[in-house]
């Protein structure tokens, strides 16, 4: 049963399109934020947080390389803000302190919810063009 999950999880990501990728990065960055959360009361679990801290890493490094830094100022400012979520989650594991990674998970929370925002606005305005295009074809307009 877990090798069809697996199958089907994988043929998920394959065929998403960018906008569902970037909340994909968004859910595992939490999710894993969380779980290192819950493992700074427990010395005896360190290794387990820091795996979980190295996937949130992961997970905005991807972020980071999806960035188009010469579209503008926002994509410059969410590379900074990206660069500053993983030096916090560093220093998170050097001073045992779950209240920085606890900063980067509302900042990622919030950004999720920004993101999820834009991607259902422009997918709104996507209509198709019944006259010039194929059957199946979007033309974003706007």
């Amino acid at each position: 049963m877990r090798n069809g999950y697996s199958t089907y999880s994988t043929a998920n990501i394959d065929t998403a399109d960018q906008g569902k990728l970037i909340l994909i990065a968004y859910d595992v960055a939490i999710k894993h934020c969380k779980m290192a959360i819950d493992k700074f009361d427990d010395r005896k679990l360190i290794e387990e947080r820091t795996k979980h801290l190295f996937k949130v890493q992961d997970a905005i490094g991807e972020l980071m390389g999806a960035l188009k830094l010469d579209a503008g100022d926002i994509a410059v400012n969410l590379y900074k803000l990206y660069d500053y979520m993983i030096r916090r989650l560093v220093q998170a594991t050097v001073k045992n302190d779950p209240e920085c990674v606890k900063e980067v998970v509302k900042y990622l929370e919030d950004l999720r919810d920004a993101w999820r925002d834009a991607i259902k606005k422009i997918k709104s305005e996507t209509v198709p063009d019944t006259v010039n295009t194929q059957p199946g074809t979007l033309v974003i307009t706007g």
